[in-house]
């Protein structure tokens, strides 16, 4: 019995709290490499507790798997999101498009966001931008993560990586059911 057990949620799973969470993090195969980042504790030890709402902005975006990576680049034209290897290609309006589609369609009683660190879509707070010499300029929030928290202000966004150990995972469950019943 895990120590997230011992809380004794009780919830019906169309109760539970409603989370929204990167499609690669379940286990999907949707990153551009073809690959997941399964985690571990957010399956085994949240998954039975949220109902949880999975997304890919990058495959909404129709990008394709496996596709170019890509990463953020600040120019004086604001934020691009460019091929690494294919300088040529630029998904920008695509992303965009997908992302602002994405929060206008979210459920209304969505409490949480789980996000993918780094990512040039779902990060948040930890994506690196480059400048167009590709020298590293700065972190912030990938795309998605920056349409998600204009659209929805309020709204808890987590990256996987401070899911890193069951009690965090116990406060943020915690925090997902006092969010949901407000």
């Amino acid at each position: 019995m895990s120590d997230l057990s011992a809380i004794h949620l009780t919830k019906q799973r169309n109760q539970q709290p409603k989370v929204g969470i990167s499609a690669c993090l379940v286990g999907n195969k949707v990153r551009y490499d073809g690959g997941d980042k399964y985690h571990q504790l957010i399956n085994k030890e949240l998954s039975p507790w949220l109902d949880l709402q999975v997304i890919c902005p990058e495959v909404e975006a129709g990008l394709g798997i496996p596709r170019p990576p890509i990463h953020l680049v600040e120019d004086q034209g604001g934020t691009r999101a460019l091929g690494i290897e294919h300088k040529d290609l630029d998904v920008t309006d695509r992303l965009e498009t997908a992302a602002q589609q994405l929060t206008k369609s979210q459920p209304q009683d969505l409490c949480a966001y789980i996000v993918k660190s780094r990512s040039p879509s779902c990060g948040a707070g930890s994506t690196p931008s480059y400048d167009l010499t590709n020298k590293q300029v700065g972190t912030g929030d990938g795309l998605f993560v920056r349409a998600l928290k204009t659209a929805h202000p309020n709204i808890v966004v987590i990256e996987e990586s401070s899911l890193s150990d069951t009690q965090r995972c116990k406060e943020f469950l915690e925090q997902c059911y006092l969010l949901s019943e407000l």
